[in-house]
């Protein structure tokens, strides 16, 4: 092995390890030289390989960083993505409700919305979940939400200094999440959510030992992603206790609490003056209605609509007619009701095939589209057919898990896609019992 092999092996096994950590800077290229008692391009040699593997990147003037992880790639026919998939949708109900948007609405299909979305569709949303209408703007989902909620807190001033968020998430946490906010550190999640202490912790020595400009918690609190859990009660009411004491604002993504209602209450509920509540209808409906929503305090909703504005003004009309009209319809109630059956069906068979294998280890008592996954060692596979744990979060061990997302596939496709799976299983883990 050349030397600078070493030094980077040496330096990814530090990263990996979780020893230097996102966002944290590597040692300069000259203080690794003289570590390892080489010359400069050697040691630039082991920052490009780094720098190749997309591990790090590096800054001209600045130095190398640790990256963050990049979300999953998400495959057709394999359990890479946690949606649902659109053979569950009702189309021809849906194209009945389509032929008469245009020809009840005709030429305001496909006029401008307004700034915060159509009334008609604000309405339907604040029924369907509860929420101040006043409140509501509708977005181009849930991506668009998340990038919403990062400009919102970033570069915000104090004393006219500028001034980042410091950002805290769950572990493991939704990847998009984790590439929009780049967060300082992360709480390990529970069956019952992250250690409210460990929350207090954070933003306590936050508060003692620096200024800041916003103190932010981003949420998956009702089943999460991936691991499928929910907040208890306690949690979320000791989480806004310390919320309240601290300044620290809480963006809760309801990622499908309809789904599979639990009767908690929500942090918008015990909190709406410190929460950003953010939804995607697309997790319910089908990948291609993008429409999402944010929730935001009275003080904040012309800003949300300002940032919304900047980048995009949101779905089409016509796509925000059609939302309003399966919210209000039943349409979707039905489908979820449908899918249900289907979710549970699922379920069931991938439980009984991972419990074929005795290195497996999982939660059967979730909800939602996800299993997750712990393995004794890392597969050793050129392509997983699931997204793999490293993209969840920065610890260790989230390299020995995996999220199995069961219903992004057809119904025609899914016994093969459980074959699938189960060889990947044995070439990966072995034969099973």
């Amino acid at each position: 092995m050349h030397l600078y092999e070493r030094i980077y092996e040496d330096l990814r096994r530090s990263i990996d390890e979780g020893e230097i950590r996102p966002s944290e800077r590597l040692p300069s290229i000259r203080e690794v030289a003289v570590r390892y008692g080489c010359n400069k391009l050697t040691a630039q040699r082991a920052f490009d390989l780094l720098a190749a593997a997309g591990v790090v990147e590096n800054l001209v003037g600045s130095g190398s960083f640790v990256t963050f992880p990049e979300p999953p790639a998400e495959r057709s026919g394999d359990f890479s993505a946690a949606r649902l998939s659109e053979d569950f949708f009702p189309f021809e109900a849906a194209g009945r409700l389509l032929a008469e948007i245009l020809a009840e609405e005709r030429g305001s299909v496909f006029s401008a919305s307004p700034p915060r979305g159509e009334p008609g569709l604000i309405e339907a949303l604040a029924r369907r979940f509860n929420l101040p209408s006043s409140s509501i703007v509708v977005t181009g989902g849930g991506l668009q939400s998340l990038d919403i909620c990062r400009r919102l807190f970033a570069g915000r001033t104090a004393g006219g200094t500028h001034k980042e968020p410091r950002i805290l998430v769950e572990e493991p946490c939704f990847p998009a999440a984790l590439s929009l906010f780049r967060p300082q550190s992360s709480l390990p999640m529970g069956r019952t959510g992250p250690d409210p202490r460990d929350f207090a912790a954070f933003f306590s020595a936050l508060r003692n030992g620096e200024s800041w400009s916003a103190g932010v918690f981003y949420s998956v609190p009702d089943i999460h992603n991936p691991t499928g859990s929910r907040y208890a009660e306690v949690t979320k009411r000791e989480i806004v206790r310390v919320a309240r004491e601290l300044d620290v604002w809480i963006v809760e993504d309801d990622y499908l609490s309809e789904l599979d209602p639990s009767g908690i209450p929500r942090f918008i509920d015990l909190a709406p003056e410190r929460t950003i509540w953010i939804k995607s209808l697309s997790k319910t409906t089908a990948p291609g209605i993008r429409i999402g929503a944010i929730v935001a305090p009275p003080s904040l909703v012309s800003r949300v609509e300002a940032l919304k504005a900047e980048v995009d003004p949101g779905p089409a009309a016509w796509l925000q007619f059609l939302a309003e009209r399966l919210l209000g319809s039943g349409l979707i109630d039905g489908e979820l009701r449908r899918t249900a059956e289907v979710i549970r069906q699922r379920r069931a068979e991938l439980i009984r095939l991972l419990n074929d294998f005795p290195g497996l280890s999982f939660d059967a008592d979730t909800a939602g589209y996800n299993l997750w996954v712990s393995a004794e060692h890392e597969p050793n596979l050129a392509q997983v057919p699931w997204a793999e744990g490293r993209r969840f979060g920065f610890s260790p061990e989230m390299r020995l898990r995996f999220r199995l997302s069961f219903m992004a596939i057809g119904e025609a496709e899914w016994p093969q896609a459980l074959k699938r799976l189960e060889l990947s299983l044995q070439s990966a883990f072995g034969s099973p019992r």
